[in-house]
């Protein structure tokens, strides 16, 4: 008859094989199961997000097809996959034609195949359709490029709404981060149309300056850096005041269903529970977004503080300097 040391040891060496199963098992579905595991093993997806007349939707076109057609403002959010990158010159064939082509499989012989598709999304730049699409597709995305009209979007309301905008993604991006216990996404921040940058008394066709070029650069990061500190010092000034408001709802006496109320209130002033917690992995509403508090920075704003790797780029789809090879130099690099 079997003592109970040797039983215990039979048990013992049969339960150790499964219990390291178990943990490897546990050990892969948590790595590649993640969204970012998931992200790796398949094709690239970069969203294009930015306030309106930013010229996404050109850049979407150019990416995808080689050329630009006449644009007008996305209601819902464009999707395409690109399977080649586009030579310079290559511009003049029809979007039906070059679609058609890569569809088939036929590469125009100044075209470079690409090792592994690319999934491109344009989002809506609206303000009532940009989070809904952002908290859609973020989840899945590779990568998010911001565009700013370099022309005309540095300077009074248009600057306001880009940084709007730019604390928008950077909120969502960092509430990401947190939830999926994973990096930030990478960032390019691109200031496009530059063809319109070269000085009046130059032609039309000139390329603006290298010079000119890193002023507009500097000039942006500066405007930008200045609206998202009025947006950390508005937040600060906000939270401030909900707080002295919420003091005294200690004092009040609370029945039975008196929880309900106080949470609402507090949910009022951003005070409640974590926004989208139920709903998925990110928020769909605005309001909620911003009352998470995900995008914060120690003091005053500077990009250094930024969490996750944020770049800067300058491009026109209508070539110059450097035409959009930039961005693609930054996705490559994903």
């Amino acid at each position: 008859m079997a003592t109970v040391a040797e039983v215990t040891r039979r048990n013992l060496m049969v339960a150790l094989p499964l219990l390291a199963l178990l943990v490897l098992a546990a050990l892969y579905l948590a790595f590649v199961g993640s969204p970012r595991a998931a992200r790796r093993s398949s094709q690239r997806t970069v969203l294009l997000v930015g306030p309106l007349a930013a010229g996404k939707t050109a850049l979407f076109s150019k990416l995808l097809y080689g050329h630009v057609p006449q644009t007008h403002t996305s209601m819902k959010e464009n999707e395409g996959t690109v399977r080649a990158k586009w030579a310079a010159g290559e511009s003049e064939m029809g979007e039906k034609g070059a679609q058609k082509e890569l569809d088939d499989g036929v590469w125009p012989p100044a075209h470079l195949a690409l090792a592994h598709p690319l999934h491109l999304v344009d989002i809506p730049g609206h303000a009532r359709l940009r989070t809904r699409a952002l908290a859609q597709f973020l989840p899945a995305a590779s990568g998010v490029v911001f565009t700013i009209d370099a022309s005309s979007g540095l300077t009074g309301k248009n600057v306001r709404d880009a940084a709007d905008h730019l604390h928008l993604v950077l909120s969502l991006l960092s509430l990401l981060a947190t939830r999926t216990s994973s990096p930030p996404l990478p960032l390019l921040i691109l200031l496009t149309k530059t063809d319109l940058l070269s000085p009046p008394t130059s032609s039309a066709s000139a390329p603006p300056k290298p010079k000119s070029l890193a002023l507009t650069l500097s000039r942006a990061k500066q405007s930008l850096a200045r609206e998202l500190e009025r947006h950390r010092l508005a937040s600060l000034a906000s939270t401030t005041s909900a707080g002295a408001q919420l003091e005294g709802l200690e004092a009040i006496p609370q029945g039975p269903g008196a929880a309900g109320g106080v949470q609402g209130v507090l949910k009022a002033f951003g005070a409640g529970a974590p926004a989208g917690g139920e709903k998925g992995v990110l928020p769909s509403d605005e309001a909620e977004v911003l009352s998470a508090e995900a995008f914060a920075t120690d003091g005053p704003f500077e990009w250094e503080k930024v969490e996750g790797k944020v770049e800067w780029a300058v491009g026109s789809v209508k070539g110059g300097e450097g035409g959009v090879d930039q961005v693609w130099e930054w996705i490559e690099g994903l």
